[in-house]
């Protein structure tokens, strides 16, 4: 049985990526000009350009074109966003795009058990100016009090230690997949078909109080999220 021909455009695509004839940041040329200089179809040429974003080794860019990923960010378990992106050599920037006092919506307040109002926060957040996650955060009036929007253009990891005393020491997480909604793929500058990490998560404090909830929506071309399961003691 033949290969189809944009099977095989596209591994030549990959193999030039993995040689690192194509090394990470770099711009593919249009879908015209590789169609012209392979002698393909543009659509032959669309088909294995959006197998190779699926797979995260291209992301594209509104306006922009088709670039070659870079390696993964890779979170593990509970770690700053900030902290990640620094030891990958990159420099971390925070976007707060969102941020008042009001009643939580009914998920949140069941998460936190919150009465009353919250901080509730939208934050966009980059790596060397690429954006890779939008965020939306909730946390009781009491855990920060006299938070401010500007409080939040760092790691809110360092705020809860550093400024308000509340040492992050667990968080329930679940996650899924999706497509990106048009909000999503103006904010993070992606394209409909390129999926997304959905992750919800819950942090507590070492000294067991409830923290903050967020809703984190990662480019699964550029991220990762590792965690460690490990078998219950009697289980």
């Amino acid at each position: 049985m033949q290969t189809p021909v944009y099977v095989t455009f596209k591994e030549t695509i990959r193999k030039r990526i993995e040689s690192g004839e194509l090394a990470p940041g770099d711009k593919l040329p249009s879908e015209r000009d590789l169609a012209c200089a392979h002698g393909l179809s543009r659509m032959t040429v669309r088909q294995a350009l959006t197998e190779l974003v699926t797979e995260g080794m291209l992301y594209r860019e509104q306006g922009r074109g088709t670039f070659v990923s870079a390696h993964k960010f890779q979170q593990r378990n509970i770690s700053s966003f900030t902290e990640t992106v620094r030891l990958r050599g990159l420099k971390p920037e925070t976007k707060v795009v969102f941020f008042s006092v009001c009643e939580p919506p009914a998920e949140a307040a069941d998460m936190l058990n919150a009465k009353g109002e919250v901080y509730r926060a939208v934050r966009i957040r980059l790596a060397d100016g690429i954006p890779v996650a939008v965020e939306e955060i909730f946390i009781p009036m009491h855990i920060c009090p006299a938070l401010r929007q500007s409080d939040l253009l760092g790691s809110l990891y360092s705020l809860m230690t550093d400024t308000y005393g509340h040492k992050i020491s667990s968080a329930d997480s679940s996650m899924s997949a999706q497509l990106p909604s048009a909000k999503l793929q103006e904010n993070l500058g992606i394209t409909r078909q390129t999926p997304v990490l959905k992750v919800n998560s819950l942090y507590y404090a070492v000294s067991g109080i409830t923290l903050y909830y967020e809703r984190g929506i990662y480019r699964t071309d550029m991220f990762e999220y590792n965690i460690r399961i490990s078998k219950q003691a009697g289980g």
